[in-house]
């Protein structure tokens, strides 16, 4: 395309059953900082209303000219006002230069291209028009931040069971509110005392490295022998030089990290106060049965409504997408013979040279493409097999060693 769009880019990413989001970006050099840091505006901020009704946004018959026009008005309501999505910086503007770019292009493509995120036009749409009706209802000039890992669980971007399994997800996949608060990253936290209850600071303990080489040298030692890492730096390397952008948010992960990620998750998802008393038994039960004693209190005193809050708050911190009772236990992080990759915005037309010394070129031109590596199963199934890899298909980022 001839017309660039400038944006601010965010870290982005998930994990084995799990998502982690990396401080930093891939080419960031940072000092040491204190073990507590400053938080982020937008902390704490209350959910929005969501629906598939449009309010504000122009509504018709679906078509190409349509959604340039629903974008076109979305940008002049949005004006100045600054909100972050799947960790792109957005403003009016932006969404009125992509209304106005590449008219001969589907517009999925423009987004796809110029945002370099998969997303899914008429439900990002949707998700613009929800964040335009809470601003008219006084919440305008907020620091909204939509995550990445809460756009795809919204429908807002493209879900990896929407590409392996056929499921259509369709915004806001039945929910009634939207978080837009910003996660307080774990360096903000002082770590959790042993006998603490849960919340955030669980996410300081037992913490994972953020800057790129430190994770990768962590893999290389705990499986000196193996060249896991050297085949996964081959792959996002030729992947930077072609212009996408990526992130590695995890290699070697502890146990009681896997444990306390898991355990966030699944209290977050309670909606009565029974399923707290049997995740809790449960939590519990596996904590001693899987001899990690680690010393947390998974009830808040002040009731099971608390201990949900607290959970997804410690859930945010880590940034956990999905997790399993299985990917808790035996994750494959645990010895290092697993990564989490984040690739995005690749280029229309992507090379590869593998270690085995074939190439290949793929077109990823078309609108059915997500120009996301972990939702290109063409790219992934020549990879698997000549990087000697195995993507888990169900865990957005999450790819093992084959060897």
């Amino acid at each position: 395309m001839s017309r660039w769009l400038p944006v601010c880019l965010l870290s982005l990413a998930t994990s084995l059953a799990f998502a982690e989001e990396p401080s930093v970006s891939k080419n960031a050099v940072q000092e040491a900082e204190p073990v507590v840091a400053p938080l982020p505006p937008g902390i704490g901020l209350a959910p929005i209303s969501v629906n598939r009704t449009l309010e504000v946004l122009p509504k018709g018959t679906p078509s190409e000219a349509l959604q340039r026009e629903q974008l076109r008005v979305a940008g002049e309501l949005l004006g100045e006002w600054e909100i972050k999505l799947a960790g792109v910086l957005v403003t009016g503007e932006t969404l009125t230069l992509l209304a106005d770019l590449s008219l001969d292009e589907p517009i999925e493509v423009i987004l796809r291209e110029q945002l370099k995120r998969p997303t899914d036009c008429a439900d990002f749409i949707l998700l613009l028009d929800d964040v335009l009706v809470a601003g008219a209802a006084g919440r305008r000039g907020e620091p909204f931040d939509i995550g990445a890992g809460r756009m795809r669980r919204m429908g807002a971007l493209i879900h990896p069971d929407e590409i392996f399994k056929n499921k259509t997800k369709a915004y806001p996949v039945g929910k009634k509110e939207l978080d837009v608060d910003t996660p307080a990253p774990p360096k903000s936290f002082e770590p959790a005392p042993d006998g603490s209850v849960l919340g955030p600071a669980w996410s300081a303990r037992y913490p994972n490295p953020t800057e790129r080489h430190e994770l990768m040298r962590i893999l290389a030692q705990a499986r000196p022998d193996s060249d896991f890492m050297a085949r996964m730096e081959s792959l996002t390397r030729q992947l930077e030089y072609q212009g996408a952008e990526h992130w590695v948010t995890s290699t070697v992960r502890s146990k009681h990290r896997g444990y306390l990620m898991w355990g966030g998750f699944v209290l977050s998802k309670c909606k009565v106060e029974s399923c707290v008393e049997e995740q809790v038994a449960m939590l519990d039960d596996r904590n001693q049965g899987w001899g990690l004693n680690v010393d947390i209190v998974w009830t808040d005193p002040a009731g099971w409504q608390a201990t949900v809050e607290k959970a997804r708050q410690m859930k945010d911190a880590y940034d956990v997408v999905f997790a399993t009772e299985n990917g808790a236990r035996r994750s494959n992080h645990y010895g290092g013979s697993s990564m989490d990759l984040v690739a995005l915005g690749l280029p229309q037309s992507v090379h590869l040279d593998a270690p085995d010394g074939e190439s290949m070129d793929f077109d990823l031109s078309g609108v059915e493409h997500t120009r996301d590596l972990s939702m290109e199963p063409e790219i992934i199934a020549w990879v698997e097999t000549h990087f000697a890899l195995r993507k888990l298909k169900s865990d957005y980022p999450h790819w093992n060693d084959a060897r």
